[in-house]
């Protein structure tokens, strides 16, 4: 995907109305980059989250062959991502959704649970979903870590962070949104802003495409949604 600002429009629309563009919610997308994006927080400012290369970068970015292809917000909160070797994910529901609607189900859970199933149903083995205690409103707003830190109903992958989500509770609806990465490209944000990039031997080749993975994610979550 070029970066295109209409598909976080129209999930700014989902969170107002209650719909996506073109279907009724739940509604659920999948995509990838076509060029290493950084994608900022909806609260953030690049001054202050990509210094001290940012001001560099705006000016002449053909003149920086390290840093990314394009920059942009993204309509949930959480901490800059830089998007390549991943698919991306949005996930909308209706806040009265049955799903949640008789509290027996947290979106921390039924999310984490949906990522898990689905990611298993793809092939992918040694995944494993820390579970915390701290309480919080099911349906609170909150900064998202980034990849260098872990939150509670994380979903690793041989013991280290793996997809990245952010949410936000709109007037009508739920905003799920995450990268789930597919290579260690992730870890060129770190490289880019501070010159060391972490090292990271996890066994990228036995991960599935992107198209692979993608299919099962959404067979994952019409299933849940057909589970009493």
């Amino acid at each position: 995907m070029r970066v295109d600002q209409q598909l976080f429009l129209d999930m700014e629309g989902a969170l107002r109305e209650g719909r996506s563009g073109e279907a009724t919610i739940p509604a659920l997308r999948l995509y990838t980059w076509d060029v290493p994006t950084i994608s900022l927080g909806k609260s953030q400012t690049p001054e202050v989250a990509l210094a001290p290369r940012w001001e560099h970068w705006k000016n002449d970015p053909d003149a920086d062959p390290n840093g990314p292809g394009a920059v942009v917000h993204r309509p949930t909160g959480g901490r800059a991502v830089w998007h390549e070797q991943e698919l991306t994910y949005s996930v909308v529901f209706p806040i009265r959704h049955p799903l949640f609607r008789d509290g027996s189900k947290s979106p921390d859970e039924a999310f984490g649970q949906w990522l898990l199933d689905g990611a298993t149903r793809a092939g992918i083995e040694d995944l494993t979903l820390e579970r915390g205690t701290v309480g919080r409103d099911p349906l609170g707003l909150g900064a998202a870590p980034c990849f260098a830190s872990t939150s509670r109903n994380e979903l690793k992958w041989h013991g280290k962070k793996w997809v990245g989500s952010a949410r936000r509770l709109g007037q009508m609806a739920l905003l799920q949104h995450g990268a789930i990465r597919l290579g260690p490209a992730g870890d060129r944000l770190e490289e880019w802003l501070t010159g060391h990039r972490p090292v990271d031997e996890r066994p990228w080749t036995k991960l599935p495409s992107a198209a692979v993975l993608a299919e099962q994610l959404a067979l994952s979550l019409l299933g849940s949604l057909h589970t009493p």
